[in-house]
Protein backbone atom coordinates (compact mmCIF):
# COMPACT_ATOMS: atom_id res chain seq x y z
CA UNK A 1 0.00 0.00 0.00
CA UNK A 2 1.41 3.68 -0.79
CA UNK A 3 1.91 5.96 1.58
CA UNK A 4 -0.41 8.11 -0.33
CA UNK A 5 -3.13 5.59 0.10
CA UNK A 6 -2.22 5.21 3.75
CA UNK A 7 -2.53 8.50 4.74
CA UNK A 8 -6.21 9.06 2.77
CA UNK A 9 -7.06 5.35 5.10
CA UNK A 10 -6.13 7.25 7.82
CA UNK A 11 -8.14 10.13 7.40
CA UNK A 12 -11.10 8.71 6.29
CA UNK A 13 -10.76 6.94 10.22
CA UNK A 14 -10.16 10.40 11.39
CA UNK A 15 -13.23 11.51 9.43
CA UNK A 16 -15.34 8.79 11.49
CA UNK A 17 -14.22 9.99 14.80
CA UNK A 18 -15.02 13.35 13.92
CA UNK A 19 -18.45 12.15 12.76
CA UNK A 20 -19.03 9.78 15.93
CA UNK A 21 -17.89 13.02 18.15
CA UNK A 22 -20.30 15.28 16.76
CA UNK A 23 -22.97 12.81 16.90
CA UNK A 24 -22.53 12.34 20.43
CA UNK A 25 -23.20 16.09 21.13
CA UNK A 26 -26.98 16.51 20.96
CA UNK A 27 -27.64 13.43 22.87
CA UNK A 28 -25.43 14.14 25.87
CA UNK A 29 -26.64 18.10 25.76
CA UNK A 30 -30.58 16.40 25.63
CA UNK A 31 -29.13 14.82 28.93
CA UNK A 32 -27.74 17.86 30.70
CA UNK A 33 -31.00 19.20 29.72
CA UNK A 34 -33.05 16.48 31.42
CA UNK A 35 -31.03 17.23 34.58
CA UNK A 36 -31.95 20.97 35.21
CA UNK A 37 -29.33 22.55 32.64
CA UNK A 38 -30.76 25.17 30.11
CA UNK A 39 -29.68 26.07 26.66
CA UNK A 40 -27.11 28.89 27.58
CA UNK A 41 -25.17 26.87 29.95
CA UNK A 42 -24.57 24.19 27.44
CA UNK A 43 -23.76 26.38 24.69
CA UNK A 44 -20.98 28.48 26.54
CA UNK A 45 -19.71 25.33 27.97
CA UNK A 46 -18.95 24.36 24.12
CA UNK A 47 -17.51 27.91 23.17
CA UNK A 48 -15.76 28.16 26.34
CA UNK A 49 -14.13 24.82 25.39
CA UNK A 50 -13.18 25.16 21.90
CA UNK A 51 -11.81 28.93 22.25
CA UNK A 52 -9.35 27.72 25.26
CA UNK A 53 -8.25 24.66 22.98
CA UNK A 54 -7.53 27.29 19.55
CA UNK A 55 -5.94 29.23 22.10
CA UNK A 56 -3.74 26.44 23.11
CA UNK A 57 -2.49 25.52 20.05
CA UNK A 58 -2.23 29.19 18.49
CA UNK A 59 0.58 29.43 21.73
CA UNK A 60 1.94 25.74 21.25
CA UNK A 61 2.97 26.44 17.53
CA UNK A 62 4.11 30.33 17.77
CA UNK A 63 0.96 30.81 15.08
CA UNK A 64 0.37 34.57 14.55
CA UNK A 65 -2.81 35.35 16.48
CA UNK A 66 -3.76 38.69 14.81
CA UNK A 67 -6.73 39.48 12.72
CA UNK A 68 -5.78 41.86 9.66
CA UNK A 69 -8.10 45.08 10.05
CA UNK A 70 -9.43 44.63 6.66
CA UNK A 71 -10.75 41.13 7.53
CA UNK A 72 -13.14 42.18 10.18
CA UNK A 73 -15.88 43.03 8.72
CA UNK A 74 -16.30 39.38 7.57
CA UNK A 75 -15.41 38.05 10.59
CA UNK A 76 -18.22 40.00 12.27
CA UNK A 77 -20.83 38.43 9.75
CA UNK A 78 -19.32 35.07 10.41
CA UNK A 79 -19.57 35.52 14.19
CA UNK A 80 -23.13 36.38 13.86
CA UNK A 81 -23.48 33.35 11.51
CA UNK A 82 -21.71 30.82 14.31
CA UNK A 83 -23.69 32.47 16.82
CA UNK A 84 -26.74 31.12 14.75
CA UNK A 85 -25.66 27.89 14.69
CA UNK A 86 -24.67 27.21 18.36
CA UNK A 87 -27.74 28.89 19.54
CA UNK A 88 -29.69 27.54 16.99
CA UNK A 89 -28.44 23.79 17.09
CA UNK A 90 -28.12 23.16 20.66
CA UNK A 91 -31.30 24.68 21.75
CA UNK A 92 -33.31 23.09 19.19
CA UNK A 93 -33.84 19.86 20.63
CA UNK A 94 -34.51 21.62 24.04
CA UNK A 95 -37.75 21.54 22.36
CA UNK A 96 -37.89 18.72 19.81
CA UNK A 97 -36.56 15.29 19.63
CA UNK A 98 -32.82 15.41 19.07
CA UNK A 99 -33.07 12.68 15.65
CA UNK A 100 -35.24 15.46 14.07
CA UNK A 101 -33.42 18.48 14.98
CA UNK A 102 -30.86 16.77 13.72
CA UNK A 103 -32.31 16.32 10.36
CA UNK A 104 -33.24 20.13 9.91
CA UNK A 105 -29.88 21.29 10.66
CA UNK A 106 -28.33 19.04 8.26
CA UNK A 107 -30.30 20.72 5.26
CA UNK A 108 -26.77 22.91 5.51
CA UNK A 109 -24.93 20.85 2.94
CA UNK A 110 -27.49 21.24 0.74
CA UNK A 111 -28.47 24.77 1.25
CA UNK A 112 -24.40 25.57 0.06
CA UNK A 113 -24.54 23.64 -2.91
CA UNK A 114 -27.52 25.37 -4.43
CA UNK A 115 -26.07 28.94 -2.86
CA UNK A 116 -22.60 28.67 -3.74
CA UNK A 117 -23.25 28.94 -7.20
CA UNK A 118 -25.76 31.85 -6.93
CA UNK A 119 -23.03 33.82 -5.67
CA UNK A 120 -20.41 33.25 -7.66
CA UNK A 121 -23.62 33.94 -10.10
CA UNK A 122 -23.55 30.75 -11.75
CA UNK A 123 -26.43 28.25 -12.01
CA UNK A 124 -26.84 25.35 -9.93
CA UNK A 125 -26.38 22.20 -11.81
CA UNK A 126 -29.42 19.71 -12.37
CA UNK A 127 -28.18 17.41 -9.98
CA UNK A 128 -27.64 19.88 -6.92
CA UNK A 129 -31.25 21.27 -7.16
CA UNK A 130 -32.01 17.36 -7.33
CA UNK A 131 -30.58 16.67 -4.18
CA UNK A 132 -32.11 19.60 -2.51
CA UNK A 133 -35.58 19.13 -3.82
CA UNK A 134 -34.92 15.05 -2.71
CA UNK A 135 -33.82 16.91 0.82
CA UNK A 136 -36.47 19.16 1.41
CA UNK A 137 -39.17 16.20 0.58
CA UNK A 138 -37.45 14.04 3.17
CA UNK A 139 -38.03 16.55 5.75
CA UNK A 140 -41.49 17.58 4.87
CA UNK A 141 -41.97 13.45 5.27
CA UNK A 142 -39.99 13.48 8.43
CA UNK A 143 -41.77 15.79 10.27
CA UNK A 144 -45.36 15.46 8.32
CA UNK A 145 -46.78 13.27 10.94
CA UNK A 146 -45.83 14.91 14.55
CA UNK A 147 -45.87 18.63 12.95
CA UNK A 148 -48.97 19.96 14.87
CA UNK A 149 -47.34 18.10 17.92
CA UNK A 150 -43.98 19.55 17.61
CA UNK A 151 -43.11 22.88 19.28
CA UNK A 152 -42.12 25.45 16.36
CA UNK A 153 -39.58 26.80 18.31
CA UNK A 154 -37.30 23.85 17.76
CA UNK A 155 -37.99 23.66 14.29
CA UNK A 156 -37.24 27.42 13.65
CA UNK A 157 -34.01 27.49 15.87
CA UNK A 158 -32.77 24.13 13.86
CA UNK A 159 -33.44 26.05 10.35
CA UNK A 160 -31.53 29.16 11.83
CA UNK A 161 -28.69 27.53 12.08
CA UNK A 162 -28.64 25.12 8.85
CA UNK A 163 -28.61 29.00 7.43
CA UNK A 164 -26.17 30.15 9.67
CA UNK A 165 -24.01 27.35 8.93
CA UNK A 166 -24.62 27.98 5.52
CA UNK A 167 -23.54 31.63 5.45
CA UNK A 168 -20.20 30.99 8.01
CA UNK A 169 -19.28 28.28 5.98
CA UNK A 170 -19.24 30.51 2.53
CA UNK A 171 -18.07 33.46 3.78
CA UNK A 172 -15.44 32.08 5.78
CA UNK A 173 -14.18 30.43 2.91
CA UNK A 174 -12.22 33.19 1.69
CA UNK A 175 -10.95 34.75 5.28
CA UNK A 176 -9.40 31.29 5.69
CA UNK A 177 -7.35 31.55 2.50
CA UNK A 178 -5.50 34.42 4.29
CA UNK A 179 -5.59 33.74 8.11
CA UNK A 180 -4.51 30.76 10.11
CA UNK A 181 -6.97 28.16 10.58
CA UNK A 182 -6.55 27.94 14.42
CA UNK A 183 -6.29 31.83 14.96
CA UNK A 184 -9.49 32.32 13.16
CA UNK A 185 -11.14 29.73 15.26
CA UNK A 186 -9.81 31.31 18.91
CA UNK A 187 -11.38 34.60 17.56
CA UNK A 188 -14.78 32.95 15.99
CA UNK A 189 -15.11 31.25 19.74
CA UNK A 190 -13.91 34.32 21.78
CA UNK A 191 -16.16 36.58 20.37
CA UNK A 192 -18.97 34.09 20.34
CA UNK A 193 -18.75 33.64 23.91
CA UNK A 194 -18.56 37.13 24.95
CA UNK A 195 -22.06 37.19 23.08
CA UNK A 196 -23.79 34.86 24.88
CA UNK A 197 -22.46 36.06 28.06
CA UNK A 198 -23.82 39.22 27.03
CA UNK A 199 -27.32 37.26 26.54
CA UNK A 200 -27.33 36.08 30.39
CA UNK A 201 -26.82 39.45 31.41
CA UNK A 202 -29.96 40.37 29.29
CA UNK A 203 -32.12 37.39 29.97
CA UNK A 204 -30.99 36.21 33.39
CA UNK A 205 -28.45 33.68 34.90
CA UNK A 206 -29.31 30.49 33.37
CA UNK A 207 -29.76 27.27 35.64
CA UNK A 208 -27.14 24.47 35.74
CA UNK A 209 -27.00 20.57 35.95
CA UNK A 210 -28.86 19.32 39.71
CA UNK A 211 -26.52 16.16 39.75
CA UNK A 212 -22.89 14.74 38.94
CA UNK A 213 -24.54 13.11 36.16
CA UNK A 214 -25.71 16.09 34.16
CA UNK A 215 -22.16 17.67 35.23
CA UNK A 216 -20.48 14.89 33.66
CA UNK A 217 -23.12 15.10 30.12
CA UNK A 218 -22.18 18.90 30.25
CA UNK A 219 -17.89 18.28 30.32
CA UNK A 220 -18.61 15.42 27.44
CA UNK A 221 -20.35 17.92 25.65
CA UNK A 222 -17.28 20.16 25.50
CA UNK A 223 -14.95 17.31 25.26
CA UNK A 224 -16.17 15.68 22.43
CA UNK A 225 -16.51 19.06 20.48
CA UNK A 226 -12.66 19.95 20.89
CA UNK A 227 -12.28 16.00 19.38
CA UNK A 228 -14.84 16.27 16.60
CA UNK A 229 -12.69 19.45 15.62
CA UNK A 230 -9.17 18.09 16.03
CA UNK A 231 -10.14 15.08 14.42
CA UNK A 232 -11.62 17.67 11.68
CA UNK A 233 -8.77 19.13 10.84
CA UNK A 234 -6.61 15.76 11.00
CA UNK A 235 -8.87 14.07 8.13
CA UNK A 236 -9.28 17.06 6.06
CA UNK A 237 -5.10 17.32 6.01
CA UNK A 238 -4.54 13.46 5.06
CA UNK A 239 -7.72 12.92 3.19
CA UNK A 240 -8.61 15.98 1.71
CA UNK A 241 -11.90 17.89 1.81
CA UNK A 242 -14.32 15.76 -0.56
CA UNK A 243 -13.68 12.28 0.93
CA UNK A 244 -13.96 13.34 4.63
CA UNK A 245 -17.14 15.11 3.75
CA UNK A 246 -18.31 11.97 2.32
CA UNK A 247 -17.07 10.08 5.94
CA UNK A 248 -18.52 13.10 8.42
CA UNK A 249 -22.20 13.00 6.54
CA UNK A 250 -22.97 9.80 8.12
CA UNK A 251 -23.40 12.05 11.23
CA UNK A 252 -26.81 12.36 11.40
CA UNK A 253 -27.48 8.83 10.92
CA UNK A 254 -25.15 8.21 14.03
CA UNK A 255 -27.19 10.84 15.96
CA UNK A 256 -30.88 9.61 14.84
CA UNK A 257 -28.96 5.97 15.97
CA UNK A 258 -27.48 7.34 19.35
CA UNK A 259 -31.09 9.04 20.33
CA UNK A 260 -33.18 5.69 19.34
CA UNK A 261 -30.74 3.45 21.46
CA UNK A 262 -30.01 6.38 24.53
CA UNK A 263 -33.00 8.68 24.83
CA UNK A 264 -36.00 6.31 23.29
CA UNK A 265 -36.54 8.73 20.09
CA UNK A 266 -37.73 5.98 17.72
CA UNK A 267 -38.83 7.12 14.40
CA UNK A 268 -42.03 5.57 12.89
CA UNK A 269 -42.01 4.09 9.17
CA UNK A 270 -42.73 6.83 7.39
CA UNK A 271 -40.31 9.23 9.73
CA UNK A 272 -37.36 6.99 9.03
CA UNK A 273 -38.27 6.68 4.74
CA UNK A 274 -37.99 10.78 5.26
CA UNK A 275 -35.07 10.59 7.02
CA UNK A 276 -33.07 8.53 4.32
CA UNK A 277 -34.47 11.39 1.92
CA UNK A 278 -32.52 13.59 3.39
CA UNK A 279 -29.54 11.83 4.02
CA UNK A 280 -29.49 10.64 0.08
CA UNK A 281 -29.75 14.48 -0.50
CA UNK A 282 -26.96 15.62 1.72
CA UNK A 283 -24.58 12.61 0.05
CA UNK A 284 -25.64 13.94 -3.61
CA UNK A 285 -25.38 17.15 -2.93
CA UNK A 286 -21.65 17.06 -1.69
CA UNK A 287 -21.03 14.63 -4.29
CA UNK A 288 -22.00 17.03 -6.66
CA UNK A 289 -20.37 19.88 -5.32
CA UNK A 290 -16.50 18.59 -4.89
CA UNK A 291 -16.93 16.51 -8.81
CA UNK A 292 -14.28 18.10 -11.21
Amino acid sequence: MSPAIAAAHRGRLFALGCATSFAAIPLLGRLAYDDGASPGVVILTRLLFGALAGGIVVVALRRRWTVPRRDWPAMAVVCVGWVGVTVGYMASYYYIPVSLAVLIFFLFPVLIAVVSPLVARQRPDPITLGAAIIAFVGLAMALGPDLGALDWRGCALAFMAAVGATSTLIISQKLLTEQDLFAFSMHIHWICSLVIVAGFVVFGVPTVPVSAGGWLALVGVAGFYVAAVLQQFAAIRLAGPARSALVMNVEPVLTMLGAALLLSELLGSWQMAGAGLVIAGVLLSTRSEHRP
